[in-house]
């Protein structure tokens, strides 16, 4: 495993229940990877899992923010979207939680 915050070291931790669990470098976030596929984003301390037609409204209802960056072609700044949302904040603080939405954006992962 690379080098990673202590942020990601402590979702790591918190998901040895699932483990294991690979961490890559990509982009300046860190990705999450189990079975070889990707469910997870690290940025600025927070946690993003994959979702797709089967997860993405429970993300949804739980008001969780899409993660976006911004990136520039051509001279014109756009930003993007991606199938990733926030993990729900109750979930950070509860292990069975984190591992349960974790479980989501793996299963997506390996739907897609």
């Amino acid at each position: 495993m690379t080098a990673c915050s202590e942020f990601t070291a402590f979702v790591l931790d918190q998901l040895a229940p699932p483990a294991p669990i690979t961490v890559k470098r990509m982009f300046g976030v860190g990705c999450l990877f189990k079975h070889g596929k990707m469910f997870g984003i690290v940025a600025d301390d927070t946690l993003y899992l994959k979702a797709d037609d089967d997860n993405r409204q429970a993300f949804i209802d739980e008001g969780c923010e899409k993660f976006t960056y911004w990136t520039s072609r051509t001279g014109v700044k756009k930003q993007v979207a991606l199938g990733y949302y926030q993990l729900p904040e109750f979930a950070l603080d509860d292990t069975d939680e984190l591992c349960r939405w974790a479980g989501l954006g793996i299963g997506a992962s390996l739907r897609g």
